[in-house]
């Protein structure tokens, strides 16, 4: 993975279009002084993640354009910043998805959904001042409306957001009001949700996610 780490912001800070040629693998082992077994190795895995395509006799060629949705979360685990305005877009898929899974939700829930939702409140009130443990909540609950979908592929799908959005979620609760204030928009998320009321649950869904993404536009107009 070390090297991977190394290879991925290399590759991508080179600025390469689609389908352009990369380094060969004799220049990549030079580069990084690993052996060209390693860099063999590390190729594979970016292949695997459709950033790359290695073309018989011909080369190392770019493939960012196409890559897997398990690619963003290696450039979050590895700290590489997502290319252009992906971080933007990222957030609009994020969106959607969560607005589609509570409707789905309101539909199909099962009580032990809403008593592990209630539970994450609950631990949620005890936690207060405690910045990482409330983001950490944060996600959880998210990802609880999202399970009570009952399909687990949306689940894994969402929670590639929720992993490039974790620093993001430790700095916004930072501050106790918000800690506080995202607590009651949640429980009324919750209530909505009880109800199977959809079209309230979405809406507060909504309002709460935009109080979100207010903030951090403001933050970076203010930067």
């Amino acid at each position: 993975m070390n090297l991977v780490a190394e290879l991925v912001p290399f590759l991508l800070s080179r600025g390469y279009a689609p389908n352009e040629r990369a380094p060969s693998e004799r220049e990549l082992a030079e580069r990084f002084r690993a052996s060209r077994t390693q860099v063999r190795e590390a190729l594979s895995v970016l292949e695997t993640l459709r950033l790359i395509e290695r073309r018989p006799k011909s080369g190392v060629y770019m493939t960012v354009e196409s890559a897997s949705i398990e690619a963003l979360r290696l450039f979050t685990e590895i700290g590489v910043p997502l290319p252009g305005d992906e971080g933007g877009q990222a957030a609009e898929v994020r969106r959607i998805q969560e607005l589609e899974a509570i409707r789905l939700a309101c539909r199909r829930h099962r009580d032990e959904d809403i008593d592990a939702l209630r539970r994450c409140l609950a631990d949620w009130e005890d936690a207060f001042d405690d910045p990482a443990r409330i983001a950490e909540l944060d996600r959880v609950f998210h990802s609880g409306i999202v399970r009570a979908t009952q399909n687990t592929v949306l689940l894994r799908l969402v929670n590639v957001f929720y992993l490039m959005t974790e620093r993001r979620r430790a700095v916004y609760f930072g501050n106790l009001a918000r800690q506080q204030q995202s607590l009651r928009e949640h429980m009324e998320i919750l209530d909505a949700l009880v109800a199977r009321d959809e079209e309230r649950a979405v809406r507060l869904l909504e309002a709460h996610m935009s109080g979100a993404d207010s903030y951090w536009q403001d933050l970076v107009a203010r930067v």
